[in-house]
């Protein structure tokens, strides 16, 4: 008889405690659905689609083309320079030669780091 007058009781407190909560439960607001979906779909329109991904137009030998199309461009100046105001002679030296190589290895870098940019591009867009 103990144990049902404290099963009882309990069941009253846990009523009251029930009708206490839903007093102070809040309500969401009628639009709330049609926010939500309206959210979903806006970031759904953010995300890239897995589609065909889109290939960059320029390619390697286009790339080598022009940066060493450019560096042999430089060297023909040079070289021409070089030839008119101090003479044939002048082309054989080490300074001179120094200065070529100089060239060559600036616009090498130049394709290494443009190779590598380009690669990263690509990883980053995979990803």
């Amino acid at each position: 008889m103990i144990i049902m007058i404290d099963k009882y009781n309990q069941q009253k407190e846990e009523d009251k405690l029930r009708e206490i909560l839903s007093s102070t439960k809040i309500n969401a607001p009628e639009n709330l659905e049609h926010r939500i979906m309206r959210q979903i779909e806006a970031e759904n329109e953010l995300v890239p689609r897995n589609g065909t991904p889109i290939k960059e137009s320029s390619n390697l030998l286009k790339e080598m083309g022009s940066i060493f199309g450019s560096m042999y461009a430089v060297l023909a100046v040079m070289i021409a320079g070089v030839y008119f105001l101090f003479g044939k002679e002048f082309l054989l030296t080490p300074q001179f030669v120094g200065a070529v190589i100089l060239v060559a290895s600036i616009f090498s870098l130049l394709w290494l780091i443009s190779r590598l940019d380009s690669h990263l591009r690509e990883k980053k867009r995979i990803r």
